[in-house]
């Protein structure tokens, strides 16, 4: 698994932003990938106490990051609603569009 970042603003870290993981499938394909929009199943690495319901970007590198277009939360256990906290292992389905 890959830690990627997704952050509240675009171009800059901040204090909300989240750590989370995909497969390495996933992380070779974001890189690789010419669609212009794809959708990304991620997994939160820890608890979180308060994920949002929108973020700007999703990103890997200074070379290699996403606009997000929308963000749904997964959970086989409990149903949740953004924003709310996630509990680690928890699964984001996020829709981006390359910048």
């Amino acid at each position: 698994m890959q830690l990627i970042e997704l952050r509240l603003n675009a171009n800059q870290s901040s204090p909300g932003d989240l750590l989370v993981s995909v497969q390495d499938k996933t992380y070779e394909f974001l890189g690789t990938t010419t669609n212009s929009e794809i959708r990304v199943s991620t997994y939160l690495d820890r608890y979180w106490p308060k994920v949002e319901s929108k973020y700007q970007e999703l990103f890997i590198s200074d070379v290699l990051k996403f606009k997000v277009v929308s963000i749904s939360p997964g959970s086989k256990n409990r149903k949740v609603n953004l924003p709310c906290d996630m509990l680690d292992g928890e699964q984001l389905t996020i829709v981006v569009k390359r910048i």
